[in-house]
């Protein structure tokens, strides 16, 4: 229900209608909103142009806009930092999701294709993706560490999905979460190892064979996990078949 702030009278005599002022901060709240994703957008294009030691003056100078005015849509450089990771998840969320069905695809094959288009968007933005890893602005640590915990998240909620397929099973989710922190941290190694120390250093080895391996590396993790939680898992089966039941006949309900 939407609430309307009372009319008070004009010097005429005619109300100001409350939700015209709630029109009008709405508006703004839009603007802003507009404006902060076009400077991440720019954010995107000088770091990937410029790598990641990218200045907030060269942002700006890719916006179009003054340095200043950074500063009436982003906090500090912090905000501006985790806006800029946020936007590195939001659109690996964008590509995973289309590709991967955990009704009918096998738990290899949700991961191989998760790990897929994951090394796609590293490729495509690498520079993007050492800036947010390493953190190239002075003083972010705390910024670095809310921007790598969006990372964190992605793979918490990836832990997530799986364990709701196995929901009737009530596995440990401490066990799980352990799991997923620790798969995110192989995933961020691998790829600083990958990427190479600097903005010009050429791939450690080719594309595919890197999502061979960091699939084979991310299933012993799963394979892992699921015999800490003292249950078998076939790679090769969709996850809510993949993990034997205790009571063969709710296999046949």
């Amino acid at each position: 229900m939407r609430v309307v702030s009372r009319a008070k009278p004009k010097p005429g005599g005619e109300p100001v209608a409350g939700v015209k002022v709630d029109a009008r901060s709405e508006r703004w709240r839009e603007h802003r909103k507009k404006v902060r994703s076009e400077i991440v957008d720019a954010a995107f294009r000088a770091i990937d142009e410029r790598g990641p030691e990218v200045s907030v003056r060269e942002i700006a100078e890719e916006a179009g806009t003054a340095k200043p005015k950074i500063y009436r849509h982003f906090a500090d450089k912090s905000d501006l930092f985790q806006a800029i990771g946020e936007r590195l998840r939001d659109m690996l969320w964008a590509e995973i999701f289309p590709v991967i069905n955990l009704t009918t695809d096998s738990a290899s094959d949700v991961i191989k294709r998760t790990i897929e288009q994951y090394v796609y968007l590293v490729d495509e933005h690498p520079n993007v993706v050492r800036f947010v890893l390493q953190g190239r602005f002075p003083d972010q640590a705390e910024a670095t560490m809310r921007a790598v915990n969006e990372g964190r998240e992605i793979t918490l909620a990836m832990a997530e999905l799986f364990n709701n397929e196995l929901r009737e099973m009530e596995l440990d989710r401490e066990a799980i979460e352990l799991a997923a922190f620790a798969t995110f941290g192989t995933a961020a190694s691998s790829t600083d190892w990958w990427l190479g120390p600097a903005p010009d250093s050429p791939r450690r080895m080719p594309r595919e064979k890197f999502i061979s391996h960091l699939t084979t590396i991310m299933m012993g993790a799963i394979i892992g996990t699921t015999a800490l939680l003292g249950i078998r898992i076939d790679p090769d089966l969709p996850i809510h078949k993949a993990v034997p039941r205790d009571h063969p006949e709710d296999e046949k309900a």
